[in-house]
């Protein structure tokens, strides 16, 4: 096609235009292109710093999936070369390897249909809770509202599945090992009714799960699952039949009602015997075993909220943050107000125990072996599954 002098005359003087326009001026244009370069750099790393809990965690990976979409060659390129899990042009978050794994041997755990004391986040319980010293200058959290029994029930001990997510961690240790140990948080555990009296409460309950994998030349290899129940746990080998595999990597485990210890098969399981016996009499106040029940009632399906962490390099995955209650200097008041749970670290996740029967302060532990109302329990830095067995 043959173009006329008219059209030539426009395109030069477009051109000229244009020419003009590139050339510096003394107005700051040049530097105001700089400084919007280098606000979306900051405000793409802030975003995915400020990933803490579970719910933003999962929009995390839903922006990861939008810049999978969106993203271009170049992005993916430069990224390569960077150690961050954020892409700094894009604010993207960038999938991190030891993420996919935690998810992809994330469990399913079932609850009893009629299970009343659910899962909560850390976070979403801070809101019914307050820090206080013990004895020693530990910092523990406890129920704002001051328990009136051992065994009252508060509104939050319901907790909030809907929101919870599982604390996944990556633990590399020697040997090629690889253990994902998988906390669980509960605002309250109910304890075993006998006699009329509920015995073995307590505010705050974590429990865990373990699956250990082997390195090999073509990735990793799932080798056992460690269970929690309780103060106690079993090892099983991953092909050996005593739990169920889903889909090839997720263990089927089952939460017993209310106390929340984690069982391979659902039925009942006798865990801990009360009182003493002489002679096949009981000489104590109560002896009886307790007993979990475990049932195929609600499936939870952690891998849909895990909330990724790097145990020993004590960093979170994808943008989270390691969090503050991570921390096991348990005398530091931490930032802010020293009685305000996300300030600090925590020792013990609840109530000081209250071992008085029928209101009166007397302690018959020795006669029976457990309180009303137990010590909150340690959190998941103070567990011994970081060593390099399984224990």
């Amino acid at each position: 096609m043959i173009k006329s002098r008219s059209h030539w005359a426009t395109s030069f003087s477009t051109l000229f235009a244009l020419f003009l326009t590139a050339c510096p001026s003394d107005d700051g244009g040049g530097s105001e292109g700089d400084e919007s370069e280098t606000g979306e750099d900051e405000v793409g790393t802030t975003d995915g710093a400020d990933t803490t809990d579970g719910a933003e965690g999962t929009t995390g990976s839903e922006e990861e999936g939008t810049g999978s979409e969106t993203g271009t060659e170049s992005d993916t390129e430069t990224d390569t070369d960077t150690d961050t899990d954020t892409d700094t042009d894009t604010g993207v978050i960038e999938p991190d390897p030891r993420q996919d794994e935690l998810e992809r041997y994330a469990p399913r755990v079932y609850f009893p249909a009629d299970e009343s004391y659910w899962p909560s986040s850390v976070e979403w319980s801070f809101d019914y809770t307050e820090r206080f010293p013990d004895g020693e200058g530990r910092y523990w959290v406890r129920s704002q509202t001051e328990l009136d029994s051992p065994s009252e029930i508060l509104p939050y001990f319901a907790g909030e599945l809907e929101t919870a997510p599982v604390y996944g961690y990556w633990a590399e240790k020697e040997g090629g090992i690889v253990d994902l140990v998988y906390f669980m948080f509960y605002p309250y555990n109910r304890g075993k009714e006998v006699a009329d009296t509920i015995w073995g409460n307590h505010v705050g309950d974590w429990e865990h799960i373990t699956v250990r994998l082997q390195t090999t030349a073509e990735g990793y290899e799932p080798t056992h699952v460690y269970l929690s129940a309780h103060n106690f746990g079993g090892a099983y080998e991953w092909n050996g039949g005593e739990v169920e595999i889903l889909d090839g990597t997720h263990p089927v485990v089952y939460s017993a009602w209310g106390s929340h210890g984690i069982w391979a098969q659902p039925g009942d399981h006798s865990y801990m015997s009360i009182g003493e016996e002489a002679l096949g009499l009981c000489v104590t106040l109560i002896c009886t075993d307790l007993v979990d029940s475990t049932s195929a009632g609600v499936a939870w399906d952690t891998w849909e909220n895990v909330q990724g962490m790097d145990f020993f390099a004590q960093e979170g995955l994808e943008g989270a943050q390691w969090p503050v209650w991570m921390s096991d200097d348990f005398t530091n008041p931490g930032e802010g107000d020293p009685l305000v749970p996300g300030m600090g670290a925590i020792y013990r996740w609840g109530n000081q125990e209250d071992c008085s029967v029928l209101g009166i302060p007397i302690d018959i532990t020795d006669m029976i072996g457990i309180c009303r109302l137990e010590d909150g329990p340690t959190g998941p830095v103070s567990k011994s599954t970081w060593g390099a067995e399984l224990q």
